[in-house]
């Protein structure tokens, strides 16, 4: 009996100390990309050291450049006994997203970042509402990671794209707007969005955001659709009016030329009658002059019997018809040359 009580108690002893084992610690490792920068930020510590957390020199100095962080682990008790407790982080990794971050927004569902109508609505001078697209490229840089963790210490860089940084745009954008008529807004488009750009990229430089690219895109898309039909009807009859101005213009090139075309002809053929009136009358001067001058006559003859010497192959021609120089039959020679 004694002994089954003793082997009782061994049992509920051995029992309680396996029960009662500390859980093992192990490690426990956070790994960090090459596109993110980590903080190792304190969980206990002074009341001082903490509230310093709140400051922009405390995150600079707890920015570490490891890829691979070995979080440091203590023993908290939860119960009277030894065994009871648990093994807790003494530090907690905090990892900022540098990656570029690219954004459209518009109204199509066909067109843009997102399916929803996320068009920039503004509204000009005279009460005309109408929305624009939008599109926005930002990253934050490694030494920039500290300031955007101090202004937000729980946001990501495309959240805040969706929320501040298109609020800003658009608040900007409505800003510039409502100086102009709707007239004249349509030939401010770089006005405005010089404005935007100007203001957006200050503004999130400040809280370690930047912003690389801003644009504008898609025209304007009116909230009153009569509006944008009488944009169209007016477009199109413009278009129209340049067409028939460009065949206009066509004509008149078309006519211009064959009118150039005629007076080169024209003068081609003045130039020409000329020519031959001048030939006519040179040979009737040639012909006066000889029958008044003999001696120019013989002048000329003797030309023709000096180019046809200067021709001659020095060869007589085995036949030739005499003739008399009268209207009678001639006689055909052999000369016998050889």
């Amino acid at each position: 009996m004694k002994r089954k009580r003793l082997l009782l108690i061994v049992l509920m002893v051995v029992g309680m100390v396996i029960a009662g084992c500390m859980p093992y610690k192990g490690e426990k490792f956070v790994e960090v990309q090459n596109n993110e920068t980590a903080f190792v930020i304190p969980l206990e510590g002074n009341l001082n050291k903490q509230q310093k957390l709140k400051s922009l020199e405390a995150l600079q100095s707890y920015q570490v450049a490891v890829k691979r962080i070995n979080i440091p682990r203590r023993w908290r008790k939860t119960g009277r006994l030894w065994y009871s407790g648990e093994w807790i982080d003494t530090v907690k990794v905090i990892k900022v997203d540098r990656s570029p971050i690219t954004r459209e927004w518009t109204a199509g569902r066909d067109t843009g970042t997102s399916t929803r109508n996320e068009g920039i609505w503004i509204e000009s001078e005279d009460s005309v509402s109408f929305s624009t697209g939008f599109t926005c490229t930002s990253y934050i840089r490694e030494e920039n990671a500290p300031r955007f963790l101090y202004h937000y210490p729980n946001g990501r860089l495309a959240t805040i794209m969706d929320n501040q940084l298109r609020a800003e745009i658009q608040s900007k954008a409505a800003e510039i707007a409502t100086l102009y008529k709707m007239d004249e807004l349509r030939t401010k488009k770089d006005e405005i969005i010089k404005g935007v750009r100007e203001h957006v990229v200050a503004f999130f430089e400040q809280s370690g955001i930047t912003v690389t690219t801003i644009g504008m895109f898609g025209g304007f898309t009116y909230e009153n659709k009569d509006i944008q039909n009488a944009i169209d009807a007016t477009f199109v009859a413009q278009q129209e009016k340049v067409v028939t101005a460009a065949l206009y213009d066509a004509q008149e090139d078309k006519n211009r030329r064959v009118i150039k075309e005629a007076e080169a002809m024209k003068r081609s053929a003045i130039i020409k009658a000329n020519g031959e009136a001048e030939a006519i009358r040179l040979v009737a001067n040639a012909a006066a002059e000889a029958k008044s001058n003999p001696a120019f006559l013989a002048l000329r003859r003797l030309e023709v019997e000096a180019k046809r010497i200067g021709k001659w192959n020095g060869q007589y021609p085995q036949q030739y018809w005499n003739t008399d120089g009268s209207n009678g039959l001639g006689i055909l020679v052999n000369t016998g040359t050889q």
